[in-house]
């Protein structure tokens, strides 16, 4: 073989491989995605007047296609009739990239949103809940995680239907579509006489759990187990959103063993269960 040859087969392997190495690149950047949408979702750690809140934020991990602004509202609709089911919810504000609506109430501030969702024509849901949890003589209520996880699982519910998806354009791939969550609960909320905090959960038992004396709950700005939600599958099962945030949120609180007892309230709760839930 000449030295032409070899400088030749040379050329063409550095090619080949230079090919190589930038589809691998191209392949990890379209299932990672750019994480742009999500963005927005800070602020987990707010405290509520008048409610504990969980709040759900789910986006496409890549940016999609916009539909046309005059679509939105309509399919907005769409997506928080199956988010609010037979809840009497209005329309708040409707623009040309976001639609928001909201559950009112009667609080001790006056009339307040008990339940608010945006709507993003980006695709970005935004779901603030506020919990069943009652404030009597300055002591909260039981935090009800499967009240928590059954907003979970109702949103993951949701983005897997075609109101969600049509949200935006959709790609040839859509079935390969993963998307990034954050999800928060308030750790206090306020009141007429002040800062309220949660200190015990929903679950028989659950005061035997090992906890610090010194510690109360909070949230991270960006949610619980946050990088553990990013670029999810839409295949998976809630409970693999489910997990992880009851195991963050434990830690947050100041239990020692949060695996342990996490996984104690799932098999309680039965929250890997795959029927719809039922939220009120």
């Amino acid at each position: 073989m000449s030295f032409g040859e070899v400088d030749a087969a040379g050329n063409i392997f550095e090619k080949t491989l230079w090919l190589l190495r930038s589809g691998w690149h191209w392949g990890k950047r379209t299932v990672q995605g750019d994480h742009y949408t999500i963005a927005p979702c800070g602020g987990m750690e707010r405290d509520y007047a008048d409610r504990f809140v969980v709040r759900v934020c789910v986006a496409p991990t890549r940016a999609v296609k916009p539909i046309e602004p005059v679509d939105l509202a309509a399919r907005a609709q769409v997506v928080a009739r199956e988010i609010f089911g037979e809840l009497p919810y209005e329309v708040d504000y409707s623009g040309e990239g976001l639609v928001r609506f909201a559950v009112f109430d009667d609080g001790e501030f006056g009339r307040f949103n008990r339940h608010q969702l945006e709507v993003y024509g980006s695709g970005l849901l935004d779901l603030r809940w506020g919990l069943h949890m009652e404030v009597v003589d300055q002591v909260a209520d039981p935090l009800p995680l499967a009240e928590v996880a059954a907003v979970i699982r109702r949103v993951h519910a949701v983005v897997q239907g075609s109101g969600y998806r049509n949200l935006y354009r959709k790609r040839l791939s859509e079935k390969r579509r993963r998307h990034d969550w954050r999800v928060g609960v308030s750790g206090s909320r306020s009141t007429i006489k002040g800062q309220v905090v949660w200190e015990t959960l929903d679950v028989p038992g659950s005061d035997s759990f090992a906890r610090a004396s010194r510690r109360y709950a909070d949230c991270p700005r960006i949610g619980f187990a946050a990088e553990r939600l990013l670029s999810r599958k839409q295949g998976e099962a809630p409970i693999t959103i489910v997990q992880p945030v009851v195991e963050e949120l434990l830690m947050h609180a100041g239990y020692l063993d949060a695996r342990e007892s996490a996984a104690a309230i799932v098999a309680h709760h039965q929250l890997d269960s795959s029927s719809r839930p039922a939220l009120t």
